[in-house]
């Protein structure tokens, strides 16, 4: 299967839909050939074999050492309503935002 067979700009503007980002028929080409390019890359890297190598999980560290859970001190309603940026509602204790569907 050659490169453009992997991925066309219909196909392309069809998720660009799906995930709500405008492109023209041009941007769909130029995407269409750059996810074509590394899906051509991934499937090449799926013939090597790796029957010898042990995985690594989540690299060289061995495991990923997660802290505990443990509540802690909030930060003052002031300093939220400012960092998130106006997002944040004292009334319910929670971040509202703008519903993304209907």
């Amino acid at each position: 299967m050659s490169r453009a067979d992997i991925i066309n700009a219909e196909e392309t503007l069809a998720l660009a839909e799906m995930l709500r980002i405008h492109l023209d028929a041009a941007d769909a080409e130029r995407l269409a050939d750059d996810m074509s390019s590394v899906l051509d890359y991934v499937r090449k890297l799926d013939e090597l074999d790796v029957s010898g190598v042990d995985p690594m999980g989540v690299g060289l560290g061995g495991y990923a050492e997660l802290r505990d859970d443990v509540p802690g001190e909030s930060l003052p309603t002031g300093e939220l309503e400012i960092l998130s940026g106006g997002s944040f509602d004292p009334q319910q204790d929670a971040f509202v935002t703008k519903p993304i569907f209907g």
